[in-house]
């Protein structure tokens, strides 16, 4: 299993961020690259930049669950409606 799907909340990512970033610009070791937390708290960050640039709806799949529903029950409407004139 190389990928773990995590909830958190977006204010404790940033102070996360945050808290590593003021560590590295202090100059401490803790928070250098290469170092466990900082490699983490980095690779969230990336995670949600990739999740943000992805599309959140695709129109055209859209369309096309709802195009069948937008045809067919109108005219089944329709033909309840005039099935008994054309006997």
């Amino acid at each position: 299993m190389s990928k773990i799907d995590v909830s958190i909340k977006k204010k404790t990512i940033k102070e996360a961020y945050n808290s590593i970033m003021l560590l590295n610009q202090i100059g401490t070791t803790y928070a250098q690259k290469g170092e466990p937390m900082y490699d983490l708290v980095m690779e969230i960050k990336r995670d949600l930049k990739r999740q943000m640039r992805q599309p959140k709806i695709i129109w055209w799949k859209e369309l096309l669950d709802f195009w069948p529903l937008s045809v067919v029950v109108p005219l089944s409407l329709l033909s309840i409606l005039w099935g008994a004139y054309a006997l």
